[in-house]
């Protein structure tokens, strides 16, 4: 093949898939057509170069970066695919703790926040299955909470609840059930994001300890996902403790396993729930009711008359272009995506529409000797820029020891989300290209070797 037919099929491509992801509710176009533009020319100017070259040309940088931001957190798990296009690929660095073993593929994470999906997906396959109705009121549930308000109303932060007691104190059984069954509502039309929607959510739900087993274990086969942190290879401990959140680990005491936060899993399970959930696990329905905000305006005013953006549904971010959160979902992303974010460093996002989907699992909790180091590693690499360890979080500093800003562990990965998904982008591109010059050119051997570097599953661990 010449060139300038190389070069016409490189650009029908980019075309071809930059209009599938508008259309699919993408935006930022000049963005797309940039990033896609320079990767043409890079495909241009090795031509002659073996699908692998090209492979690993593309998540070069994405690796380089990905091991740059674990400095800032000791441990980390990313993993993403494109179902479309059949490429997977993990990325794991740093130890599971202090003089730990490597963080591998079979890592367990602490999930904290990351939970509320788990409760959702369950409580959505429960209602299609007929054993729960979203649209009924908690109290028809369990009497003991006073709360005559829709599930789903509930579930999408639409009331703000409070109980009059908190939950993460060293309290009786007895008492903590009281204080959940005082949970009342303070107001409503607030979307304020909490936790105790999706306690009550979990605990009015029929048989959820089993159906959790029933679906997620036995299903879905996700063998490393459970609210134990007492098998395989778990991440962190910090004083004895393995779970981050305060209320999970006082419930968990009483046997209680909570909506909101407490489940462990790795990056190769949040693959294979993705997997499930592309398959069809859900109904469109279902997923559409998850990713729909029970309010359709984007902004609120508070109580003290400042906007809110309205950028949650069931327990997810939605796409919002005006209320989403920096960098929880890249624009490109359709309009049938959604994200889910925990305070130990862990988020998700998963895109039906375009097959996409990418995690990062990090490990806030070990011990600080291993991220003092790496910190300093780090100052280095920006050329003397402070960095300063600070519980779950890490404070930037300037010349004068000033505090410049602090950000929790499911913000200093920010810069991973955008690129997870568009090296996934970029590589099927450059799929798309190579197949299709081995199909004009009728070269099996082309063929081969774009299948077996691109669709075979990619894991990268530092040593």
């Amino acid at each position: 093949m010449n060139l300038h037919d190389y070069v016409k099929i490189i650009k029908e491509e980019e075309v071809k898939l930059i209009n599938e992801l508008v259309l699919n509710g993408g935006f930022n176009i000049t963005d797309l057509i940039y990033m896609f533009d320079k990767e043409s020319e890079m495909l241009i100017s090795k031509v002659n170069e073996s699908p692998k070259l090209i492979y690993n040309e593309i998540i070069d940088d994405y690796v380089k970066t990905a091991f740059e931001v674990s400095f800032l957190i000791p441990g980390m798990a990313l993993g993403s695919k494109d179902a479309r296009s059949g490429i997977s690929l993990y990325v794991y660095n740093g130890k599971t703790r202090q003089n730990g073993e490597m963080i591998n593929e079979n890592t367990r994470f602490d999930l904290a926040s990351f939970t509320k999906l788990f409760t959702v997906l369950e409580a959505l396959k429960l209602a299609e299955e007929g054993k729960f109705d979203l649209d009924k009121l908690v109290s028809y549930y369990d009497n003991k909470y006073n709360l005559d308000i829709s599930v789903e109303k509930m579930a999408k932060f639409y009331y703000e609840l409070r109980t009059d007691g908190r939950l993460d104190e060293n309290i009786s059984f007895k008492e903590l059930q009281r204080r959940l069954s005082s949970s009342k509502v303070i107001c409503k039309n607030t979307f304020i994001y909490s936790d105790v929607p999706f306690i009550i959510l979990k605990d009015i739900m029929p048989l959820a300890d089993m159906n959790f087993k029933n679906y997620f274990n036995g299903i879905m086969g996700l063998q490393d996902t459970s609210y134990d942190g007492d098998f395989g290879s778990v991440t962190g401990s910090k004083n004895g403790e393995y779970v981050n959140d305060p209320k999970a680990r006082v419930m968990e005491k009483y046997g209680i396993y909570p909506g909101h936060a407490g489940i462990f899993s790795t990056s190769k399970d949040l693959i294979r729930l993705f997997d499930f959930l592309n398959e069809g696990f859900l109904s469109h329905e279902s997923v559409s009711k998850m990713i729909t905000p029970i309010h359709d305006n984007p902004i609120i005013l508070d109580k003290n008359s400042n906007i809110r953006y309205v950028n949650r549904a069931m327990g997810v971010y939605y796409k919002n272009p005006y209320g989403i959160k920096v960098n929880d979902m890249a624009d490109v992303m359709s309009d049938y995506a959604f994200a889910i974010a925990g305070f130990t460093g862990t988020w998700a996002v998963f895109d039906l529409k375009n097959g996409l989907t990418a995690n990062i699992l990090g490990n806030p909790l070990s011990d600080d000797v291993i991220r003092s180091g790496n910190l300093k590693k780090l100052s280095e690499y920006f050329g003397g820029v402070k960095f300063e360890s600070a519980l779950k979080t890490i404070k930037v500093l300037d010349d004068e020891d000033n505090l410049v800003c602090q950000l929790p562990f499911s913000r200093v990965t920010n810069i991973l989300k955008e690129k997870s998904i568009y090296t996934l982008l970029k590589l099927r591109l450059a799929k798309n290209v190579l197949m299709r010059r081995a199909m004009i050119e009728k070269s099996g051997v082309l063929l081969n070797a774009v299948k077996d570097d691109f669709e075979k599953v990619k894991v990268i661990k530092k040593k």
